[in-house]
């Protein structure tokens, strides 16, 4: 298979799909990935109505798993041949404050996404180096540089991330493999609407109320899209991007005030 291919995890809903959507608009062979196998072959039949004539492969699996990973990405190889982009994207783990931080669940939490991230990288490099060209996404909240005090565990699994991608960047780029971090702010997805219905509950607000409030605290007055995040990582993606690596780039409406 000589088209680029592109492996997006979490590609049924929110940034994950809008990223498998534009890259397919890009022309890319995307090979798209959810947990759930139903929840996906949607996407596919999103894409195949807009470019009947694209290539998408679907291969469903919890890319938190070890076992699952490895086999994911040796469907990779016997089926596509090669790989040009990863995207990783895989949620944080609850809530919680240095208080109340359970090492079990600290554990798990760094297991499922900081050591599935970094294996997927590992694994998917070893991949591109075969064409020398390749674009390493990682999707990374802003919470690794201004922590949560609700999120004390996902503050410091997304900053070990940063630090691991900085550092893996730096090896990379001789083999003309960039590695990037992109760090959405509030984007209306369903994790959102999550927060929205938690702002609610924890205040006593209409969801009108909640939402007014949250978009207050963003520069912009308003919440970013799924789209505008893809739009992003689909530069990112791309030959124009071959100079960019090692960098933390945020699609937050100016909400991060540290420089």
């Amino acid at each position: 298979m000589s088209k680029r291919t592109a492996f997006i995890m979490g590609a049924s809903q929110g940034i994950g799909k809008a990223i498998a959507l534009k890259l397919a608009d890009n022309g890319f062979h995307t090979v798209i990935n959810s947990r759930v196998p139903e929840n996906i072959e949607s996407v596919k039949e999103e894409i195949l109505a807009k470019h009947p004539d694209a290539g998408v492969t679907v291969l469903a699996g919890d890319m938190s798993d070890q076992e699952t990973r490895s086999g994911i990405f040796e469907e990779i190889r016997s089926k596509c041949g090669r790989l040009d982009v990863l995207i990783n994207n895989i949620p944080g783990g609850s809530p919680d404050t240095f208080e109340n931080c359970d090492i079990e669940d600290m554990t798990n939490t760094f297991t499922n996404k900081t050591i599935a991230y970094i294996d997927s990288m590992k694994t998917a490099a070893a991949i591109m180096k075969q064409h020398e060209f390749g674009r390493i996404i990682n999707i990374v909240g802003n919470l690794w540089k201004e922590p949560g005090a609700n999120m004390f565990t996902n503050s410091m699994m997304n900053a070990a991330l940063i630090n691991a991608s900085k550092n893996i960047a730096i090896q990379l780029a001789p083999f003309h493999i960039t590695v990037n971090c992109l760090n959405p702010g509030f984007i209306a997805t369903d994790r959102y609407h999550q927060f929205v219905q938690n702002v609610m509950k924890q205040n006593g607000i209409s969801k009108a109320e909640a939402e007014e409030r949250i978009a207050s605290g963003v520069p912009m007055k308003r919440v970013g899209t799924a789209e505008e995040a893809a739009a992003l990582a689909a530069f990112l993606a791309s030959e124009e991007a071959s100079y960019i690596t090692g960098q933390q780039v945020s699609a937050d409406g100016g909400s991060m005030k540290s420089i």
